[in-house]
């Protein structure tokens, strides 16, 4: 879980859309310089639109985002900047009646986003738990990295070595010898 939480501007009030009939919409744009993905992982330089839609218990968020993030290429192992697009689409839950101030039960799914006693709808996590998910698996510097030489360590990218290419594993020589040249 995350515990160094920076104070963001991803929240918005939605007491107003909460005492409106359930259909009801409400539409915005946000910038953010950052969101602490993880402990290491930073997304920068955010930017999304969002429309909330009132639901019976809640608000419906559907959000368009991008940001990029510094990762490390993992064939050079140079840092790169990835850029990540993401659709967050889910549903915040009520805490609190905006009329009443009763509390209300817990939603039957598991994990659910709230909105808070004051009516705050805070996207930040659901943006950190979305940027996690669209991480790229393999991140490149560039699709053309030629990656470091795994015998000396020479960055393929800007230097060349003397070392050999290894021709395969001599354990697989039989099965070589089956595939045509």
């Amino acid at each position: 879980m995350h515990t160094n939480k920076i104070k963001t501007d991803l929240k918005f009030n939605v007491a107003q859309l909460l005492r409106e009939e359930v259909g009801a919409q409400r539409s915005y744009s946000f910038t953010e310089p950052k969101i602490q993905l993880d402990e290491e992982l930073v997304l920068q330089q955010i930017a999304g639109k969002t429309k909330f839609t009132r639901t019976i218990s809640g608000v419906l968020v559907d959000a368009s985002v991008t940001g990029s993030v510094e990762m490390d290429c993992m064939r050079c192992l140079k840092p790169s900047t990835q850029q990540i697009s993401m659709h967050i689409w889910d549903e915040f839950h009520s805490q609190i009646e905006v009329s009443t101030g009763t509390p209300l039960p817990n939603p039957d799914e598991e994990d659910p986003f709230f909105i808070d006693e004051l009516h705050m709808l805070d996207l930040e996590e659901a943006i950190r738990e979305y940027g996690l998910l669209e991480l790229p698996m393999r991140p490149l510097c560039t699709e053309a990295c030629k990656g470091l030489c795994p015998h000396c360590g020479a960055d393929r990218n800007t230097e060349t070595c003397s070392c050999e290419e290894i021709q395969g594993d001599e354990r697989f020589a039989a099965l070589r010898s089956l595939l045509p040249d």
